[in-house]
């Protein structure tokens, strides 16, 4: 598991292991500190294991499809 000062190799949203706060860190950035705990190691686990994880852009489009096929009421 990633610590703080080391390099992130896989884009992804990781948690600290400490108290949970969770982060979206990319590739090539050094993992940082937990705000909480800035003196402690901080351990970050990969809590969004996917091989795409989709842009803004990308759900708003199927938002607005699922719209049009599924009335709410």
């Amino acid at each position: 598991m990633p610590r703080n000062g080391e390099i992130n190799q896989v884009f992804g949203v990781y948690k600290s292991l400490c108290c949970g706060a969770e982060i979206v860190i990319p590739e090539n950035v050094t993992f940082p500190n937990c705000g909480l705990h800035v003196n402690l190691p901080t351990e970050w686990k990969n809590i969004a294991k996917a091989e795409h994880i989709p842009q803004v852009n990308e759900l708003i489009g199927k938002k607005e499809n699922s719209r049009k096929g599924n009335p709410a009421a």
